[in-house]
């Protein structure tokens, strides 16, 4: 079976929970599905800043906004529709084998193709 690998992007750790635990578990709360879910937190509005040391000046600065990744066994879920980022994918962790990372790219050229602008005649 396929998987497909999409963001996610909650108003509150809540609601992404919420969304989470309906995917399906066990009364011990494990779950029942075969998606790997992974919470990545607040989403950092202000990165901090640091010394040439390494040492930080200025902590983050953080959103209530909860950023969940999910490689999706199958199809991804329409019912999350409403919280589905797209964003740069430089830099950003994406899960899965080659083909799930390729069709994430795709899905976000199509969806959000200012994202990826063409070369000038400098680079």
């Amino acid at each position: 079976m396929s998987k497909t690998f999409r963001k996610y992007r909650f108003n509150t750790k809540a609601a992404a929970t919420t969304k989470i635990n309906a995917l399906g578990q066990d009364d011990d709360g494990n779950p029942t599905h075969g998606h790997l879910v992974i919470e990545l937190g607040n989403e950092i509005t202000t990165p901090a800043t640091y010394d040439d040391e390494g040492e930080e000046l200025t902590a983050a600065v953080y959103s209530s906004k909860y950023l969940v990744d999910v490689l999706w066994d199958g199809s991804a879920e329409s019912s999350w529709d409403n919280q589905l980022i797209w964003c740069a994918p430089f830099g950003m962790l994406a899960m899965g084998a080659s083909d799930v990372q390729q069709e994430w790219l795709e899905a976000c050229k199509t969806a959000r193709p200012e994202l990826f602008p063409a070369p000038s005649d400098d680079e």
